[in-house]
């Protein structure tokens, strides 16, 4: 194989890598193609248990809009990801009910095994409604 040929090659490969990659905006479009769950907690509460919970597992906080329920994370490389990209979309359904909805997609490359962020998220925050309860 010629230098030019792979040349050619690896920016084929570069891009298709970088075309996999996620971005905030790719997990904001994912609306409505994530893992769902009910919470029977008010909205501000279940909002509010996201934020800590996330930031107890140290994920960076990319955006954030109260107002439209949307919390977007970034997760760090590990072993085994790259790291990840994280949408949070929490609405109420009614005044004691709180539907929240999670997409997660690797930052890069289809050969990674990231964390599954939607249940380690559900657990968390259920755990973290139960102990508000408790206070």
């Amino acid at each position: 194989m010629t230098s030019h040929a792979r040349i050619l090659v690896l920016a084929f490969a570069a891009a298709l890598a970088l075309g996999a990659c996620a971005s905030p905006e790719s997990v904001k479009q994912a609306k409505g193609h994530g893992v769902k769950r009910n919470f029977r907690h008010p909205g501000d509460a279940v909002y509010q248990a996201v934020l800590t919970v996330a930031a107890k597992r140290k994920l960076e906080l990319v955006e954030q809009d109260r107002a439209k329920g949307l919390i977007v994370y970034t997760s760090g490389a590990s072993l085994t990801s790259l790291g990840e990209r994280i949408a949070v979309f929490v609405t109420r359904a009614s005044e004691r009910s709180t539907a929240v909805e999670i997409v997660s997609k690797p930052v890069g490359g289809a050969v990674t095994f990231p964390p599954d962020w939607p249940k380690i998220l559900f657990g968390d925050i259920e755990v973290e409604l139960a102990s508000q309860k408790l206070k």
